[in-house]
């Protein structure tokens, strides 16, 4: 189905075509946006046996969400995989960490091994978190 959404010309007279097309894309991934928390309401809403429908009510709570908090954006899976692999590898180079068996060359590799997975893959979250925008 599509929507066709009027914008009286008074509104539109200063833009210039690029900012015509902008304002068209900018609007349609916000319209999206609140759509996709919309279908987030109505699925934390409904009970198991009912259909799904998404109302007014449940729109302008999506709009009102977006507003106060911003839309929620989920988490990329490798986001997710990298926060793992770092709390592991974190966990294990402090479990790796002792001073007596640093004689041992395969022992030194291997908690060097483990504390690189551990700085890189913590190195990536920091780098690539939404919040650094």
């Amino acid at each position: 189905m599509k929507i066709e959404i009027d914008i009286s010309d008074d509104k539109l007279q200063n833009l210039s075509p690029t900012a015509k097309a902008e304002v068209t894309k900018v609007s349609k991934h916000y319209t999206e946006e609140v759509l996709d928390e919309a279908s987030r309401i109505e699925e934390s809403r409904r009970t198991s046996n009912s259909n799904p429908e998404i109302t007014a009510a449940i729109i302008n709570d999506a709009v009102v969400f977006a507003k106060t908090y911003g839309i929620r954006k989920r988490k990329p899976k490798k986001h997710t995989f990298m926060q793992i692999v770092a709390f592991i590898s974190a966990t294990l180079t402090g479990g790796l960490f002792d001073t007596d068996k640093f004689d041992q060359t395969g022992y030194i590799i291997l908690f060097l091994i483990v504390f690189a997975v551990s700085v890189i893959s913590t190195l990536y979250l920091i780098l690539n978190d939404n919040n650094n925008d």
